[in-house]
């Protein structure tokens, strides 16, 4: 990918943490903001869906997903699986938690700040880091049941074959052990694609009102000469998206084998924006996908903890 640079892992890890004033204000104020955001959700999607909060886009630092997705497990003595790691900056935020050891992998290879991450979290956290180059879906260097907890953020919406990558986790996981994610743009909310909205408001749902040749020019019209590797404009070309909702993210969760112990929805300003900007259009979208819910497109991303349940033996011994 030729076109596609690569922002620098410190620059990443200084541009994701917030001060603590900021995480202060937010535990305050999220029963608050999630009263207020679950107006815009049918009850029946907050009936079926059974959410701990609704959160409008913000709520939820990184600083506090790491201890919220972290609680099911006893953080000092696990073993951090971290997939997706991409140049591994979010390696350092599980680091700083002080795990006794993290593995990280992704599809692609970052060697360089791989290898500077390692020595930071040496130095810097004395926390022990391996990284690995592997597609998620098969990471046989792992023993069954080895990992205590698995780690990931915007990573399961671009898995094209999430359930065997879910199968995998599930695989490695011991049983007890718990898995956070943190997911989205989802593919049917605005910006699915990690591109459209480009040119204005009118645009965040052309990856789903325009046919495949309209899009196809949309795209080529605004795609950079020189993006971030990890932008939307790398996925599209590669096609790196699952394409599910909410419901169907929840249904694969549990398919597998997983218990779901909380699920948070996130709404994006912009889908309720365009809602209510753009009435006839949001009401094509609708008409468009009939399988679908009007809430799919107000739902952005979803954070969730599961669990690998025990088996009936290891329950009664």
């Amino acid at each position: 990918m030729e076109n596609y640079y690569n922002i620098s892992w410190l620059e990443q890890d200084k541009l994701h943490q917030t001060s603590i004033l900021k995480r202060l204000f937010y535990f305050f104020s999220r029963p608050l903001l999630s009263t207020y955001a679950s107006q815009f959700l049918s009850p029946q999607t907050l009936k079926i869906l059974q959410p701990s909060l609704v959160l409008p886009g913000r709520g939820m630092p990184l600083e506090t997903r790491r201890f919220w997705g972290s609680v099911l497990c006893k953080i000092r003595e696990a073993t951090i699986l971290v997939q997706g790691t991409g140049t591994g900056w979010d390696v350092i935020s599980w680091a700083r938690l002080k795990p006794k050891k993290i593995i990280a992998t992704d599809l692609f290879e970052f060697k360089d700040s791989w290898t500077e991450i390692i020595h930071y979290c040496k130095e810097k956290l004395n926390v022990e880091i391996e990284f690995y180059q592997s597609p998620l879906e098969d990471h046989s260097f792992l023993e069954d049941e080895s990992i205590d907890f698995c780690a990931s953020d915007a990573v399961f919406e671009h898995c094209q074959d999430l359930k065997s990558v879910l199968k995998e986790s599930f695989r490695v996981l011991k049983p007890g052990g718990s898995l956070y994610a943190g997911y989205g743009p989802l593919w049917f909310s605005a910006g699915g694609d990690h591109f459209s909205g480009g040119g204005g408001l009118q645009n965040v749902f052309n990856h789903l009102l325009l046919d495949s040749e309209q899009y196809m020019k949309y795209f080529l019209s605004l795609l950079q000469t020189n993006e971030d590797f990890q932008s939307g404009g790398c996925y599209v070309e590669l096609d790196l998206f699952s394409r599910l909702s909410t419901q169907e993210y929840c249904n694969l969760f549990q398919k597998v084998g997983f218990k779901i112990k909380d699920l948070i929805l996130q709404l994006d300003p912009k889908s309720l924006a365009f809602k209510t900007k753009f009435p006839e259009n949001f009401q094509q979208l609708c008409n468009k996908y009939t399988n679908k819910h009007e809430d799919d497109f107000l739902i952005s991303s979803n954070l969730v903890r599961l669990v690998k349940p025990f088996s009936n033996y290891q329950k009664l011994h």
